[in-house]
């Protein structure tokens, strides 16, 4: 028995060796074998990519820039993730506008619509988040604010609901919007609620 302590003994001793033993030890061997790979690469390659992430780092590049992914190819991606949810396969629908939104977050479209995916799905502080987001892109979206509003009418949050409705209504001095109209319908349901609460 006392063999086989020491057998496992000079087992660990040898794997100690052979791994290092500091944080830093291992973080200056991984930057070696950076530089290293690094030296194989052209110099104009590396210039590009410098540059590349500069722009990313600024904002005037996105994901998809760097993904290689086409506007043509991101928007078949996205009507095909409409055409899911339009026919209510909304986990299809999931899964496709949370990568676009990875590959592209700033566009507002594909926030809007993972959260009405979200929506559909009663995961309505998801609904709420993604909608958030798809307005911090873009303010006069009429769709996220409606939605928005209606999720927080669902969860009893009236105020929060008018505001959302009348900042939908305010972007459509014309009457022309669907989604504006359907905030003006459901600012009068809200307003009825209130009423018999009083």
């Amino acid at each position: 028995m006392v063999a086989v302590a020491k057998k496992e003994t000079k087992k660990e001793s040898l794997k100690a060796e052979a791994t290092p033993q500091t944080f830093e030890e291992t973080l200056a061997k991984s930057y070696k074998k950076l530089e290293d790979a690094l030296k194989t690469v052209p110099p104009e390659k590396l210039a590009k990519a410098k540059k590349e992430v500069e722009k990313l780092l600024e904002g005037d590049l996105s994901w998809a820039d760097l993904t290689q992914y086409t506007p043509e190819k991101l928007y078949q991606i996205a009507e095909a993730g409409y055409n899911q949810f339009k026919i209510g396969k909304y986990d299809s629908s999931e899964r496709l506008f949370k990568g676009l939104t990875v590959i592209d977050p700033d566009n507002y479209y594909y926030h809007q619509m993972l959260g009405a995916t979200f929506q559909r799905k009663d995961r309505f502080p998801e609904a709420i988040l993604e909608y958030s987001i798809a307005l911090n892109c873009n303010a006069k979206d009429s769709v996220s604010l409606t939605n928005r509003g209606e999720v927080y009418f669902k969860l009893g949050f009236h105020d929060l609901a008018l505001t959302d409705f009348e900042a939908a209504i305010s972007l459509d001095s014309k009457n022309e919007d669907r989604w504006a109209n359907r905030a003006r319908m459901l600012k009068e349901q809200v307003k009825l609620v209130k009423e018999r609460k009083k």
